[in-house]
């Protein structure tokens, strides 16, 4: 029963020992288990904050096959923060083999879940792919550092493609009159 299982998801969740915590990566892992509670599952390790979840959540997110579910990984290893999680939302966003949809999901998380901005800055040269630069573009404008107001203004200035550039003034320019910094 889905309902009975929902709650049982929710119940180990709630209780913080390592056997409970097994049984949830367990349950996540069932081919059998319907997408909706797999995501319940998903969500709930994300919010038990260890190394071995976050271990389990990277491992998991190669087998799955639910876009949606992908997505939920991201976000959960986004929440638990971390540097050894945001290096590896960065390396989902670099990896070409990723659908372009996931690899920009991976960057925005990243940019959400505190990884520095300096990696970010750096990740600009290394991506050659228009959609990702503007997704950085976007990740900048949402943080509240005088760094990414710098970033946007120097793209605003000597990007060659004049997309960006006009996305890069028109973030800055929220930036700096909205408060930015």
């Amino acid at each position: 029963d889905p309902e009975i299982q929902d709650k049982a998801v929710f119940a180990l969740s709630q209780h913080g020992s390592p056997k409970a915590q097994q049984a949830l990566r367990a349950y996540a892992e069932r081919a059998e288990v319907p997408d909706a509670l797999k995501e319940k599952a998903i969500f709930w390790i994300g919010q038990n904050q260890n190394s071995e979840n976050a271990g389990f959540l990277r491992s998991l997110y190669g087998r799955l096959k639910s876009e949606e579910l992908k997505r939920k990984v991201l976000f959960s290893l986004s929440q638990m923060g971390g540097e050894e999680n945001g290096r590896w939302l960065l390396g989902i966003a670099r990896d070409t083999a990723q659908g372009i949809e996931m690899r920009k999901q991976a960057l925005f998380w990243a940019g959400q879940g505190g990884v520095s901005l300096g990696e970010l800055t750096k990740l600009y040269g290394d991506v050659g792919d228009q959609q990702m630069r503007e997704q950085l573009i976007f990740v900048y404008s949402q943080r509240r550092e005088d760094a990414a107001l710098d970033k946007l203004f120097q793209i605003g200035k000597n990007d060659p493609d004049r997309e960006l550039r006009r996305s890069a003034w028109e973030s800055y320019a929220d930036g700096y009159l909205g408060g930015g910094s």
